[in-house]
């Protein structure tokens, strides 16, 4: 019988001595050895939730457990009417879990199709394979901005790498052939070729586990509040649960019931009690509204890798952009070149085009040098690439010397005069200007002979305008923060629209302290290294500011970290992408709208649901107090709640979560939430006071009481959804005709059910005048809360 399979791979030291050739790699037939021997590049760190984990963390709530204790103690007293409460818990459940699992795949299909792949040399040809087809021993092919796939030694070539999402150290790390490249890292600068040996879970990053992550967790301020109202809702709901059982106890005990046994009594009305204090359904709406935002999105072709930074992105107000890739399509074109020197334009050309082409660099700067300049004519001796903090590549060629080819600032100490004027004069222009000079043979910036000035252009985006405008209209303050010169960056900021575009200042050569001081003076940035961009991100943080950054490079890793938001162009590097918690697939920067839309249309909308919820919950907590105090029992059961909560809140409130609403996000949620709640809730217990108090001077029944009360709360439910639907519109207005007419059906037709009672003509009357007074003095204690606070209502859409 063929033996099944291991799905562990099998340790690499046994075989990893295996040297392949940089230019063969492995054969065929030794990659299906390796395959079949399971030496394949799988670990098992998730991606994603599991479907386990998606059901537990749904099904195993704290309320959701209460819910099953009180449905366990109303059967074993028979009371099986009173379990309709399960079918809006089992409801709000599974339309949570199957809204969870589909954003689950939603994701795991688009991850599908970001940074998966990897390079190789396989039968001396270059390949682009998954990097879960990676085998040990494979000759991985690396360029700038790659994320290297495995853990590797470099057998060719020499790279700077990025290390800071394993080892927390920013600084490029140089290596050579020898060395060893860490699974997860990045390529900075340089090329090379590198040797598998390690796979799986043995490589370095599957070992960090939650060290390895790459995007941290978004703070959430909408999820940290749901927790706080978890925790507070919890403090009251015990205690008055345990004094309730017992309050109840006594009086059924002193009072028996004539239908019912006392048993049957004391656990249906503490039942209610319970039931009525938990805001069902709550929680598990805000995750399926993110989740149906995460499936919206995905069909506008943006991965989101973080829940809850949909959020972050609707509460920013700040945007920080690079200017390659967001502003510009990232392609860029040489316009002409200009001779300061000796040299011939056709030797300018044979030198700039052996410089770039001794590199295998594919950034756009590159690619516009090679397709201008052409094929190289020399062979260099001795290299240096391009980095983001070196910001010039030099070369030495035998017997035609050594140069320098960047950002003239970097590549010269002391440039002249007329060098300065004429790079800032067509800067202003918008050039990109780069400077090739003659150098000595280590590459130094002392003594340099410049040769020749070369004009690059970027290409603005069609719709970066229009994005831009939208943001202006929407209080988004627009930071662009670039490597290139500051006036290069502010003509192109001009030309698309962003305001203060002429307050603008180079980072070369500034302290840590006094780039956290132009973060809040200046809107144009360049000179910009990784390190001070994440200085500028974390110093608009410490004013206060949610910040939201854009990146495309290596070079953004470190502020994408930083921000409270993170969003990445997939033309870009695997670095990017990796880090972000968004990624624009589509490489579209007009789609950012369409996801700061989304958050807002969750946070408003969850705002909304929220207080319908938490209304019931303020009433049931005041009536439960009020009754504890008056010495009498608890009179609602849970069965009597049952149209409030499905009718009044469950449905409305998440056909409400998924309408549009793109108002900014102001004030704090649960601050918004308490304002919106509380004038609901108090009209809820007047109501219900109003009846206890009828009772005292009339002699009414319990039953007609709680008749009373039952159908005065639905009705002052239906004046707060009614607030909350504002404006209306034909889907609002047919969802509240529709559940308005269902709740009046089932008080008239369903009469038996629900344990209501026939009332009297003058206790019909009072219910009726209570219900109408309860009208302006929710609309009054509305204004107030709104006075005190100079909140927007949310009757504003």
């Amino acid at each position: 019988m063929r033996k099944k399979k291991s799905n562990k791979n099998k340790s690499s030291a046994s075989i990893s001595r295996f040297n392949p050739k940089p230019n063969e790699g492995l054969s065929q037939k030794q990659i299906s050895q390796r395959t079949q021997e399971n030496l394949v590049n799988i670990s098992n760190i998730k991606t994603s939730k599991s479907i386990g984990s998606i059901l537990f963390k749904n099904i195993f709530t704290f309320f959701n457990m209460t819910c099953l204790v009180v449905a366990l103690a109303l059967i074993s007293v028979g009371a099986f009417s009173d379990l309709l409460f399960l079918v809006i818990v089992i409801l709000n459940t599974v339309i949570g879990i199957v809204q969870e699992i589909k954003a689950k795949k939603t994701m795991d299909k688009l991850s599908l199709t970001n940074s998966n792949f990897t390079k190789v040399i396989r039968d001396s040809e270059e390949q682009e394979i998954y990097k879960t087809e990676v085998v040990l021993d494979d000759v991985l092919v690396l360029n700038p901005g790659m994320q290297i796939a495995c853990d590797s030694i470099v057998i060719d070539g020499h790279v700077e790498v990025n290390e800071s999402l394993l080892t927390g150290e920013s600084q490029p790390v140089k290596k050579d052939k020898g060395d060893s490249l860490l699974g997860g890292s990045f390529i900075s600068s340089g090329t090379c070729r590198a040797k598998v040996n390690k796979i799986g879970n043995e490589n370095y990053i599957s070992q960090l586990s939650e060290k390895a992550k790459s995007f941290k967790q978004a703070k959430s301020e909408l999820l940290t509040s749901l927790r706080n109202l978890i925790k507070i809702i919890t403090v009251f709901m015990i205690p008055i649960a345990i004094l309730m059982l017992y309050n109840n106890y006594t009086y059924y005990t002193a009072n028996p019931a004539e239908e019912y046994s006392t048993l049957y009594m004391v656990i249906t009305k503490t039942s209610g009690c319970i039931i009525a204090m938990i805001p069902a359904g709550m929680f598990l709406l805000t995750s399926v509204a993110l989740a149906v935002s995460v499936m919206r999105l995905a069909k506008k072709r943006t991965l989101v890798q973080e829940l809850y930074c949909i959020e972050m992105l609707a509460r920013t107000n700040v945007l920080c952009l690079d200017k390659t890739g967001t502003l510009t399509n990232g392609s860029m074109s040489v316009k002409d070149v200009v001779l300061l020197g000796k040299k011939t334009e056709k030797d300018v050309d044979k030198i700039i085009s052996s410089m770039v082409n001794a590199f295998h660099d594919a950034n756009q700067t590159a690619l516009a040098l090679k397709a201008y300049f052409g094929k190289p004519s020399y062979t260099a001796d001795k290299s240096i690439p391009f980095s983001s903090e070196r910001k010039f590549m030099g070369c030495k060629f035998r017997n035609v010397g050594a140069y320098k080819l960047g950002a003239y600032e970097y590549v010269m100490d002391k440039p002249t005069a007329e060098i300065k004027k004429m790079a800032e004069e067509y800067a202003q222009n918008g050039y990109r200007v780069l400077l090739l000079a003659g150098c000595d043979n280590n590459f130094s910036n002392t003594n340099c002979t410049p040769v020749a000035l070369v004009l690059l252009q970027d290409n603005i985006r069609k719709d970066a305008p229009k994005t831009i405008e939208w943001f202006k209209k929407n209080d988004v303050d627009i930071k662009i923060i670039s490597g290139d010169n500051p006036v290069t960056v502010s003509e192109v900021a001009r030309r698309v629209g962003v305001e203060n575009y002429d307050k603008y200042i180079s980072l070369h050569g500034m302290s840590n302290t006094e780039v956290m001081e132009a973060a809040t003076k200046y809107a144009i940035f360049g000179r910009v290294s990784p390190e001070q961009k994440a200085i500028l991100v974390k110093a608009l943080k410490a004013q206060g500011k949610t910040v939201a950054m854009t990146g495309d490079g290596v070079n953004d890793i470190l502020a994408l970290k930083e921000a409270d938001c993170s969003i990445a162009i997939a033309a870009g590097s695997d670095a990017a992408r990796s880090v972000s918690q968004l990624v624009l697939l589509d490489s579209n920067f007009s789609s950012m709208p369409n996801v700061v839309a989304e958050g807002r249309r969750v946070v408003n909308n969850i705002q909304k649901s929220s207080s319908l919820f938490l209304m019931k919950t303020i009433f049931a907590i005041c009536i439960s107090l009020f009754v504890l105090c008056m010495n009498k029992t608890y009179p609602f059961s849970p069965i009597q709640f049952i149209l409030l909560e499905m009718f009044v809140i469950g449905l409305p409130s998440f056909f409400l979560a998924l309408q549009p609403n793109i108002n900014p996000i102001k004030g704090k949620f649960l601050s918004n939430v308490a304002k919106n709640t509380l004038p609901a809730g108090i009209c809820l217990v007047g109501v219900t006071i109003a009846m206890y108090v009828y009772q005292m001077f009339t002699g009414i029944t319990t039953e007609v009481l709680v008749t009373m009360s039952s159908i005065g709360i639905i009705v002052v439910g239906f004046i707060a959804l009614f607030r909350m639907c504002k404006p209306f519109n034909w889907f609002k207005s047919i969802m509240y005709v529709a559940c308005a007419g269902i709740c009046i059906a089932c008080v008239i037709g369903l009469f038996d059910l629900f344990k209501y009672v026939p009332i009297s003509y003058y206790d019909t009357l009072f219910l009726i005048v209570v219900c109408q007074a309860s009208y302006p003095v929710y609309m009054v204690l509305n204004k107030l809360f709104e006075l005190s606070s100079n909140t927007v209502p949310p009757t504003e859409s």
